[in-house]
């Protein structure tokens, strides 16, 4: 009986491992498992009772009274028995064994990260409430598909009206518009958006009027608070938006100090010529980009202090630079300027606008005070706005200020979750401050989310150089697209690793690059520009210990004026400077210098949840 015993709970305990491991990959619950486990529970008690009563001998069963233990036959079926139970002891011990040292690390590291998921996403709802929307893409219901414009534009404008609430979190154009159409799993895309609700709905216009259904879903729950449907003419259009608006703020239990926000009502022929020119704008149609000129300008000339068209206008002037970079440059930032102008001669507190000033400001003329105030102004306005947020954080940063930065870019990240620069510069951020792991996080975030060839891995690829790991680091290098970026970073592991034959090779090829790409007609898209090759070849040097050729390339990149990385002070790559008594006299002389960024005071007004969240982390 004892043989059995030992026999039976081996075996039970074995087949119970199995099955907690198999039965959930078919799609069996927790149940089914439980019900084995009962089973065999239930069974060891009979089975003990059988062996008691009877023995297994070369005949079959047979009641153990009858049995002459003395006999050859029940001797070696006791043997069989035996290495039958050794068998299975065996088995046991070896699937414990596997499970132990193999299944549970990956488990453990499973239920580490699912743990970080559920701190990080409970946190965040404790630091926002349930006071957290996003805006889905509304669903064009129109017999017309060319009228996926304005469903789009009446959804965007509502995020906007929104986003003016300031107990409200609204997740950004960005990162909402990339969920789209009639079938999508919302607490999915709740999760991913980390907000606790979803506003949906679709558009249906014909001539004069319109049909509006909108719904506010609690997402967690999948359940509806709250859903209305408008059939209104379309000059009530405005009115529609500040009805969901005080819809949401009742359903939500906002308190709010003063009014809910109202839109702002505007000539209805101008308005849908706005949203036409938007939505190429938005979605960066590069070979529309004059029709939307048209369409704006035709808008301004139905409504010459249209606002909305201004500011639009100046945002199509931005992107196109940055897309016919350098062609039509100076044409392209004059009619940015004039167009700023415009805007904030109408609109004095048009805080996106004052931003992106503050952005060229910065950028482009290296002026930081001037840029510090203006975000400073902006912020005072509109502390929620993204684009604000994101110029004040990459300013913070460039002067020294990550204790203000980094808490601007995790707030961005969690706010705007589908933004790959947010990543980028969180990134970068963690990388400056030897955060090292995290910022390799961050940069398989947005490797996850571009299409782009080698995206992050120009990013992860340095955090593991500064970490100490060259050879990784070179696998990432290697998937850069441009070979004057590829080559100038591997050279740096190169070094590391003591490969110094190859790395000699790489930097006369480097040479050979800038040469070439300095040769190449001005009127075409040289990428890296010169600037960016001469601070490359600074890194190089510097990172190989030869300062002096380091410093040679670093003043030929200053002497081109307007050009030197504002990210000079703040490039780790570079470190290797810092001790030189050269370094800081040069960091001076073109306006980084610690004492310089210290002095310009930059303290633009945050977010509330972001402020709660800073001052709570500065005291633990």
């Amino acid at each position: 009986m004892l043989r059995v015993a030992i026999a039976y709970v081996a075996v039970s305990w074995l087949l119970i491992q199995v099955v907690e491991t198999v039965f959930p990959l078919y799609g069996l619950s927790d149940g089914a498992i439980r019900l084995v486990i009962s089973v065999l529970a239930i069974g060891f008690i009979p089975v003990l009772v059988v062996s008691w009563v009877f023995e297994l001998t070369p005949e079959g069963l047979k009641r153990d009274s009858d049995v002459d233990h003395s006999e050859p036959g029940p001797v070696a079926a006791g043997k069989r028995f035996d290495r039958i139970i050794l068998v299975m002891l065996a088995l046991a011990l070896g699937y414990f064994a596997f499970d132990k040292f193999v299944l549970d690390p990956a488990r453990d590291a499973e239920l580490v990260e699912k743990i970080a998921e559920q701190v990080r996403t409970e946190s965040f709802v404790e630091s926002y409430g349930e006071k957290s929307i996003a805006v889905l893409p509304f669903v064009n219901m129109s017999s017309d598909p060319e009228q996926a414009y304005f469903s789009d534009g009446i959804a965007e404008e509502m995020l906007n009206l929104l986003a003016r609430i300031p107990q409200l979190r609204v997740t950004s154009r960005s990162s909402s518009f990339m969920f789209r159409g009639d079938a999508l799993n919302l607490p999915e895309v709740a999760a991913k958006l980390n907000v606790a609700h979803i506003l949906e709905g679709s558009v249906r216009k014909a001539g004069n009027q319109v049909r509006i259904t909108v719904q506010l879903i609690e997402a967690r729950s999948d359940s509806h608070l709250w859903s209305e449907t408008y059939d209104r003419p379309l000059d009530d259009i405005f009115a529609i938006q500040d009805e969901v608006a005080a819809h949401v703020v009742k359903e939500l239990r906002l308190t709010l100090l003063g009014e809910t926000p109202k839109a702002e009502p505007a000539n209805l022929d101008a308005y849908a010529l706005l949203l036409q020119a938007r939505q190429i704008v938005a979605l960066q149609r590069s070979d529309e980009f004059s029709k939307a000129e048209e369409l704006l300008k035709e808008a301004l000339q139905i409504d010459p202090n249209y606002v909305e068209a201004l500011a639009q206008l100046s945002l199509l002037y931005w992107v196109q630079r940055q897309h016919e970079w350098p062609k039509r440059w100076d044409e392209l930032t004059n009619l940015i300027k004039e167009t700023q102008a415009g805007v904030l001669e109408l609109d004095p507190d048009n805080a996106r606008i004052r931003a992106a000033i503050a952005w060229d400001m910065h950028m482009l003329d290296n002026d930081k005070v001037g840029a510090a105030r203006l975000y400073e102004e902006a912020a005072e306005i509109e502390p929620s706005n993204s684009f604000v947020l994101r110029g004040s954080g990459v300013l913070a940063f460039v002067i020294g200020r990550s204790d203000l930065a980094i808490p601007i870019f995790e707030y961005l990240v969690e706010r705007d979750p589908m933004t790959l620069w947010n990543y980028f510069n969180l990134g970068w951020a963690y990388t400056y401050t030897g955060r090292y792991e995290e910022a390799i996080r961050q940069y398989a975030m947005l490797a996850s989310l571009s299409e782009r060839p080698g995206a992050g891995k120009w990013g992860t690829g340095i955090a593991r150089l500064l970490a100490g790991d060259p050879a990784e680091a070179i696998k990432d290098f290697e998937q850069l697209p441009e070979e004057f970026d590829r080559l100038g970073l591997i050279i740096l592991a190169l070094y590391d690793l003591g490969r110094e034959d190859e790395s000699a090779a790489v930097l006369q090829r480097l040479h050979e690059l800038d040469a070439e790409l300095a040769a190449a007609d001005e009127d075409d898209l040289v990428y890296p520009t010169a600037t960016d090759r001469l601070v490359g070849l600074a890194i190089a040097y510097a990172w190989a210990d030869n300062a002096d050729q380091a410093f040679h390339y670093l003043r030929l990149a200053a002497e081109r004026e307007g050009e030197i990385s504002v990210y000079l002070a703040t490039n780790p790559l570079l470190r290797r400077l810092h001790d030189d008594s050269r370094w800081l006299p040069f960091l001076r002389e073109i306006g980084l210098a610690p004492e310089q960024q210290a002095e310009i005071g930059f303290n633009p007004r945050l977010p509330a949840d972001l402020r709660t969240r800073k001052q709570s982390a500065s005291t633990e």
